[in-house]
């Protein structure tokens, strides 16, 4: 709801008023913007496990299985509720502190990725012209929400099973 109300125009305390609760379990837990943004964030990856997810994957021990249950981890991850996720990737071409939450959790993603990357070159299977970083990149982009988000949108597939497509 907080996003859907238009979230640069809202003071903590209007997010008080629409959640029914006081400005002070609000302002005790977030004390800004931002830090309710953050909250969301961190409450959606907490939802689905995301880093313990990420943790398994990086436990298998072939390289290739291993990067193909992270990229599954991501599809699923993003599957947890679209629809948030789309407001606030939106909501963060308008918004700086959208913009900084976002960025910051785009960084530590694609800083999760790079070990898998780098696990597939140490085994020989990245193809020519790419390193590491430029490999790193790319599987960063391909897995971000947006284009997974659009990759099933065309091919009406769920998110859910966009891992069997990338």
């Amino acid at each position: 709801h907080f996003i859907a109300a238009g979230c640069p125009r809202r003071s903590l305390a209007a997010v008080a008023a629409d959640a029914g609760v006081t400005r002070v379990p609000i302002y005790r837990h977030c004390d800004s913007k931002r830090g309710l943004l953050d909250a969301l964030a961190e409450d959606l990856a907490l939802q689905a496990g995301l880093v313990s997810g990420m943790q398994e994957a990086a436990k298998v021990a072939d390289p290739v299985a291993a990067f193909t249950a992270m990229v599954t981890e991501l599809c699923r991850f993003w599957s947890t509720d679209p629809e948030v996720f789309r407001r606030l990737i939106s909501l963060a071409t308008v918004d700086p502190e959208a913009q900084q939450v976002i960025a910051s959790r785009e960084h530590w993603r694609h800083q999760q990725i790079k070990p898998f990357v780098q696990r597939l070159a140490n085994v020989g299977r990245l193809q020519a012209p790419f390193d590491v970083r430029q490999a790193t990149a790319v599987v960063g982009t391909v897995t971000g929400f947006p284009e997974c988000d659009e990759i099933a949108t065309h091919l009406r597939s769920d998110l859910t099973k966009l891992h069997q497509i990338l």
